[in-house]
């Protein structure tokens, strides 16, 4: 082997091992808005849209920072979400979701995420009346964390059998 190559293979190797210490040293220290939200980091409304409805409507979901210290991330449409009256689920009415993951939203301070569940304004509404809305949070493992339950708002029928779930969007506070 000559003296030459063997300069090659070393600084070859040596360039390698920095190149993977640098990568390796990046993804040890990770952001901690890279943490996703669970139930615990995050406050949850409904309210009725109030932009003039055409073919469809909407009520906004809105996350936002459940205190002063919460940083963290959503990424996606809101999951297995359910529409509850007082005695049970409302019958007839399965959410879809879209599946495109979207992309991440950041929920501290002044920043918050909006989804939407829309409906066809022209779907007659269901005679039973939600009181509450539960679904789970995207990019949140199974449980308690990813749980959410929020009140509908007082009301407001739900319309047709099939409403769509929005991924979640960023917004921020004026």
């Amino acid at each position: 082997m000559t003296a030459k190559f063997r300069r090659i293979i070393v600084t070859t190797a040596v360039a390698s091992a920095t190149g993977l210490s640098a990568l390796t040293a990046g993804s040890a220290v990770a952001n901690p808005s890279d943490a996703p939200c669970t139930s615990d980091d995050i406050n949850v409304t409904v309210t009725k849209d109030l932009a003039e409805p055409g073919e469809f409507e909407a009520f906004l979901i809105k996350y936002t920072a459940a205190n002063p210290t919460t940083k963290c991330t959503l990424q996606g449409p809101p999951l297995k979400v359910g529409l509850y009256s007082e005695s049970g689920p409302v019958p007839g009415v399965v959410v879809e979701s879209d599946d495109s993951p979207g992309e991440p939203v950041i929920v501290e301070g002044s920043l918050f995420g909006i989804s939407r569940i829309s409906q066809r304004t022209t779907n007659p509404p269901n005679p039973v009346i939600p009181a509450s809305v539960e679904f789970e949070l995207p990019g949140v493992p199974d449980g308690q964390g990813a749980h959410e339950v929020a009140a509908w708002p007082a009301g407001e029928p739900i319309k047709g059998s099939a409403p769509y779930a929005t991924p979640i969007t960023q917004s921020a506070a004026d």
